[in-house]
């Protein structure tokens, strides 16, 4: 696997919140959607973080990181057994995006 770059891994979570409609409440079951929105949030941090526009504080940074990584625990995305046949590539590369970007926020 090749070593991701952080702009790369931006993209890469941008494309995952897209394709998901993570921004768009009427696309999830209503008791789902503070989770998603949540992680969203998250995400959207993360992607700053990545791009080199915040946050700055080692705090703030680890939260993000707490954030994503609850994020993988509860999607269940880091148990290929759960994902799409015609969407493993796709969640295969957002994943390791996440997990990338978590190690990134914790240095």
């Amino acid at each position: 696997m090749p070593q991701l770059e952080p702009k790369q891994a931006a993209s890469t979570i941008e494309k995952w919140i897209s394709f998901y409609d993570m921004d768009n409440a009427k696309a999830w079951d209503k008791d789902d959607y503070p989770f998603i929105q949540s992680s969203c949030k998250v995400m959207r941090s993360a992607i700053q973080a990545l791009r080199g526009k915040a946050p700055a504080q080692p705090n703030e940074r680890r939260k993000i990181a707490a954030g994503l990584e609850e994020w993988l625990d509860d999607s269940f995305m880091d148990d290929p057994n759960e994902w799409e046949k015609e969407n493993k590539a796709f969640v295969q590369e957002a994943l390791e995006a996440i997990q990338f970007t978590i190690q990134f926020l914790q240095k």
